[in-house]
């Protein structure tokens, strides 16, 4: 749906709200690439109004389910005093519910956190130490919150077994030419089955906790009175997890010294300055509830979201660019085999890492 489209909605989704278009400002808020999100301000309130975009949630009434549960929990868990972040919830609307359905989209109303700013990259180790520890707190408060409550929002998201046996049917129904192009990055791949099965291990045995499996800085709001973290925001893919991907994640995605799509590959390098600080102030986050287990699982992680995301950019190749936005032919095998090399690099300072992260 186009953002005119949407825009031409707005008058009865705000109706919806208790608001006549007449009496708000509206802005765009944000840079994000999935949802519709406005600021609206009346004289009497601010708040943000999102529409949910269908094609990726395809279970957009679960998406709005598992915010209020989630939030619901943190908000007591912060009027207590033992969450220090603000929650973000989901306002109710005329029908007292937490969305409104126009013209078959479902949009939201969430309440507004003024005086803060996002960012969206990180450049030094403070800003690793603020975003480890910010996430961190995040799931160490819905410690006690049973994550089986959640949908599932993407199922088996993060199952390698499943990326592995996806990669295995594309390998399968491919073209010759794709086959030939990408035998290098499937050989290693197959290569790795110790690393597949010391993923199945750990896991069998990690307890379920709520993750967010998008940590990234941007998904942060800092105060521009304290330049400090003051609240996790787009809580859509939080699913019942483990907490090595959302560290291995956060890892993948600042630490490395190219980009994933970069050809440069022999240029990568990590940054163990922020690597550091980031699994120091992500474990100190926790307040002493981690097991030794779901700390060892972290080292795991590390090596684990670059493979296997280096699965899914190759079996997007073989199956011709259908899920991933591709600029040129072979994008997705240059993703590919970039984060294997960085995999691989994981996978030689191994000493280092272990070092790094069972004794911070």
């Amino acid at each position: 749906m186009s953002q005119l489209l949407s825009d031409k909605l707005l008058p009865s989704v705000l109706l919806e709200f208790g608001y006549a278009i007449r009496d708000c400002n509206i802005s765009l808020l944000g840079n994000g690439l999935i949802n519709n999100t406005y600021l609206v301000r009346t004289d009497d309130i601010s708040f943000v109004l999102q529409r949910i975009n269908q094609q990726v949630f395809k279970q957009p009434l679960a998406v709005i389910n598992n915010a209020d549960l989630i939030s619901n929990h943190l908000s007591i868990k912060h009027q207590q005093q033992r969450y220090p972040l603000k929650p973000i919830w989901q306002l109710s609307s005329q029908d007292n519910k937490s969305y409104v359905k126009v013209q078959g989209h479902y949009w939201r109303s969430l309440n507004y956190i003024p005086n803060c700013y996002t960012l969206e990259a990180m450049t030094n180790t403070e800003q690793a130490k603020q975003v480890a520890g910010a996430f961190a707190q995040f799931t160490g408060a819905l410690n006690d919150f049973n994550s089986e409550q959640l949908t599932e929002i993407i199922p088996q998201f993060h199952d390698l077994s499943m990326r592995v046996n996806q990669l295995n049917n594309a390998i399968s129904n491919t073209e010759e030419p794709l086959l030939l192009a990408a035998q290098e990055s499937i050989d290693f791949i197959l290569s790795q089955q110790a690393f597949i099965t010391e993923v199945a291990d750990i896991t069998a045995n990690l307890p379920k906790r709520v993750t967010h499996n998008d940590t990234k800085i941007n998904n942060l709001l800092f105060s521009h009175e304290t330049n400090q973290p003051i609240a996790v925001i787009d809580l859509d893919t939080c699913m019942p997890g483990y907490i090595m991907h959302d560290f291995g994640d956060m890892v993948r995605s600042c630490c490395p010294s190219i980009a994933e799509d970069s050809e440069k590959i022999d240029d990568m390098s990590i940054d163990i300055d922020l690597l550091k600080t980031l699994s120091q102030a992500y474990i100190a986050g926790f307040n002493g509830d981690l097991s030794d287990i779901e700390q060892a699982s972290l080292l795991v992680g590390i090596k684990l979201m670059p493979f296997m995301l280096g699965i899914r950019f190759l079996t997007d190749f073989l199956m011709a660019d259908k899920y991933f936005k591709v600029n040129y032919p072979n994008h997705n095998l240059v993703r590919t085999k970039n984060q294997l090399h960085l995999y691989k690099l994981f996978c030689q300072q191994e000493c280092l890492l272990t070092e790094i992260v069972l004794k911070s």
